[in-house]
């Protein structure tokens, strides 16, 4: 377990592992502070520029920061960890961070947590076994249909709603009855109000505030949604958002994005990873073979228990 904490002036990893307990401090906290704010541009700029002449440059800025980022991160707290898998909490300052796309995440699963004892309560509840999967495509999503169809033929009888017909209604009548849910939508992160996030479905939106209408979640989400991992920071550090609202509601796990993603991207990664998933594979895990499997190194993390 890697846990982050900061105190107003300086940023100090505890690192836990079973055998071991350490603590890591990390003096970069101006550098993190300089890096943070031309992190989302560049994420934003190597999503929608792939090709022409400016696509290079984009993504040299785009790997020069997030190579600094992950040596002030995480070069001291991992020396303790060796391969092991990992979960990680972290403070408000470090919202936003697509820890799966730093060079010293690359190839582990990992999965991020509201709290380590919040964690430990997930991980103790009983759990059913994974059988029924439910997949819903928003519109205006290039590859939706193909990349729900791709994630729905590693299941027996899947829930497929179309584009046409995936309104709020419909889809949140489909959460209620499947273990898993897949939506390949547009989404939004309202950062003055997180309740008002939500996902671009055909009849609407449907807001974070809607998923209280579920009576029962699945135990695991896959927001295949721009911004569906994004949180804003509220009193005490605390962060809210679209894929921590599925957490409150319930869902064991969150497979979701901070930032903007390229559809392609989306499609052949989340595609893939239903392979693992209808398999028993913990969904953090599952993660991280497609992203091996496929050779894409994408935003998408899991949030919650991802194993």
């Amino acid at each position: 377990m890697l846990s982050y904490i900061y105190s107003g002036d300086a940023v100090t990893a505890l690192v836990v592992t079973a055998d071991a307990q350490r603590v890591v401090p990390l003096p970069g906290l101006a550098a993190i502070r300089d890096l943070m704010p031309g992190l989302r541009a560049d994420l934003d700029m190597a999503a929608t520029v792939r090709t022409g002449p400016l696509a290079a440059a984009v993504l040299q800025s785009l790997q020069a920061r997030l190579q600094a980022l992950s040596a002030a991160l995480l070069d001291g707290p991992l020396a303790a960890v060796g391969s092991r898998r990992v979960v990680i909490t972290a403070p408000g300052i470090l919202s936003g961070i697509p820890w799966a796309m730093l060079p010293a995440m690359r190839g582990r699963a990992f999965t991020l947590a509201a709290s380590a004892s919040q964690w430990v309560r997930d991980r103790e509840q009983p759990r059913t076994a994974i059988a029924t999967a439910g997949f819903a495509v928003g519109p205006r999503v290039a590859r939706g249909d193909e990349e729900v169809r791709a994630a729905a033929a590693a299941w027996t009888a899947p829930v497929i709603v179309d584009r046409e017909d995936a309104r709020a209604d419909a889809v949140t009548e489909l959460a209620s009855r499947v273990d898993v849910l897949h939506i390949a939508a547009h989404g939004q992160h309202a950062a003055d109000n997180a309740l008002f996030s939500g996902l671009e479905l055909a009849d609407g939106t449907l807001f974070g505030y809607d998923i209280d209408r579920i009576g029962r979640v699945p135990a695991i989400v896959i927001l295949s949604a721009c911004e569906g991992g994004r949180s804003s920071v509220r009193w005490g550090e605390e962060a809210i958002g679209m894929a921590r609202m599925w957490l409150s509601a319930g869902a064991r796990c969150v497979i979701a994005t901070p930032v903007v993603v390229a559809d392609d991207a989306a499609c052949e990664l989340l595609g893939a990873m239903h392979t693992e998933l209808s398999a028993g594979v913990d969904p953090a895990e599952a993660l991280a073979a497609a992203s091996a499997r496929t050779g894409l190194v994408t935003p998408f993390q899991a949030h919650g228990a991802g194993f």
